[in-house]
């Protein structure tokens, strides 16, 4: 993210947006299920107040609210507070379902399991209908077969959930050809998302004022589907952002016990090389986890993190991995580089080093042949895995309430997750964290949030970070609660 003339371009969302086109999310995770009540702690998922939003009201201008709240006089607001609330969560988790539809999309022409049949990588060769039907008859062949067999991996057995929620039923020869239509039409819709993103982005390069264009960029997803899609890569920026902090002083060694992750994200196609060969997996609460420790910022079974996600499947998949840790069994996740990649040193070496201080060195999934694809893979620890706990919570609209002092977080993080909101739902989300931080406690996100009179959130310091020879990067904000 730039700020202010920083140099640096911002590569986006709970990890990273694909290179060829921001709407090509990455939402799939593949358990079902939800999130556990936090074991860590006795208070409850509550939405927030109306007392503690009309700080945020009473300062945003009327253009900045929703049209509910807008006319409405102060009295008014607060008897309809409750009902927007509830409404606006379900409007909120509503937008997962695009998020599956587009990880769908990611699926069919990205997989290498389900079809010999070429990837295609480039968005703009497939504007003309004829041209798309060309280039993914067979891929969609493929694809539409395998969802209409037995079984299946995890990313067949999920795109198969997500047909089915149509009403379509691919056993039968016209399901199949609805199955067809369908994947086409989220093409259609994908591509012209992907044009209008272009034209806003155009839009926002013609502004003189850097200022206006970081508040644009800042919520260029709110009216996209809810993704969750992750790579290592905003880990790094999120580890360098630690040893800034612990250099400045601003964290001292072994005072890090309680940490909140926002959008934990869930991988099934790494976004960059495109390949679905290795297992689905979350990666965040454990890269930071193992910052923390290898920074001497936290102490080995004193850490406590608490992951925040409004998907079932995000919240299923880190649930199920707990349940196999009470069995003794470690997690492991795979970290991809491909060949084309032109990663910084620095971001290589931390690819090298990822994960020392959570678990071992595993057994890597094999790349498809020729790829040019080099693999290293992680087994998370047990203990480690037990120290996270899943929290279904929608942080716009909810906060654990009633944390006792030695219970509120010392750190959040929340990287690529406020993009996806307006002004005024990230000002809410910025009351949430702080009603749930302890005092001096800090907020790390890649995304600017306005800093709202009323609110105890004051952004303190940065750290713009590199991830490519090309300038591609992210800046690492960081926020504290007022002591």
């Amino acid at each position: 993210m730039t700020k202010l003339g920083a140099s640096v371009s911002r590569c986006s969302v709970s990890g990273s947006k694909p290179a060829f086109g921001p709407a090509f999310v990455v939402a799939l995770a593949l358990a079902t299920g939800v999130g556990v009540l936090n074991a860590q702690t006795s208070a409850v998922p509550t939405n927030i107040p109306y007392a503690d939003a009309k700080s945020v009201l009473d300062v945003l201008r009327d253009n900045l609210l929703p049209p509910e709240l807008r006319s409405a006089a102060p009295a008014a607001r607060e008897a309809v507070w409750p009902a927007w609330v509830s409404r606006r969560d379900q409007e909120i988790r509503a937008r997962l379902a695009r998020a599956d539809e587009d990880s769908l999309l990611n699926l069919l022409l990205l997989g290498t399991t389900f079809t010999r049949h070429p990837r295609v990588t480039d968005l703009a060769a497939l504007r003309a209908p004829d041209a798309a039907a060309a280039m993914l008859a067979g891929r969609v062949d493929d694809l539409v077969g395998a969802l209409s067999g037995p079984g299946g991996d995890e990313r067949i057995r999920f795109a198969r959930g997500v047909i089915a929620g149509t009403g379509t039923t691919v056993e039968t020869p016209a399901g199949r050809r609805q199955a067809r239509e369908y994947l086409f039409a989220i093409l259609a819709r994908v591509t012209r998302e992907t044009e209008e993103f272009a034209r806003t982005v155009a839009a926002m390069s013609q502004l003189d004022d850097p200022v206006a264009k970081l508040a644009l960029d800042a919520t260029n997803y709110r009216d996209r589907g809810l993704s969750s899609d992750t790579s290592i890569v905003p880990n790094f920026a999120i580890d360098q952002a630690l040893q800034d902090l612990r250099t400045a002083g601003r964290l001292r060694p072994g005072t890090v016990r309680r940490v909140a992750v926002v959008g934990p994200g869930l991988d099934v196609i790494d976004r960059r090389e495109g390949y679905d060969f290795y297992p689905v997996q979350t990666i965040q609460p454990f890269a930071v986890i193992d910052s923390l420790m290898r920074l001497g910022l936290a102490v080995r079974d004193q850490l406590h993190v608490t992951t925040f996600d409004v998907s079932p499947k995000v919240n299923g998949h880190l649930d199920a991995a707990r349940r196999r840790a009470d069995g003794g069994d470690g997690y492991i996740i795979q970290l991809p580089l491909g060949s084309h990649e032109r990663w910084r040193a620095e971001l290589i070496a931390y690819w090298e080093r990822f994960g020392k201080s959570v678990g071992d060195d595993a057994d890597a999934a094999a790349p498809p042949a020729n790829s040019g694809v080099r693999v290293r893979a992680i087994q998370v620890r047990p203990e480690v895995l037990r120290s996270v706990v899943p929290q279904d919570l929608n942080i716009v609209l909810q906060r654990l309430d009633g944390l006792a002092p030695a219970e509120r977080f010392d750190l959040v993080v929340a990287t690529n997750i406020f993009i996806y909101y307006d002004v005024f739902e990230q000002s809410l989300a910025l009351a949430n964290v702080a009603r749930m931080l302890r005092p001096g406690g800090l907020l790390l996100s890649n995304t600017l949030v306005p800093e709202l009179p009323g609110l105890p959130m004051t952004l303190v310091t940065h750290t713009d970070v590199v991830y490519t020879e090309t300038a591609v990067g992210d800046r690492i904000l960081c926020y504290e609660r007022a002591r």
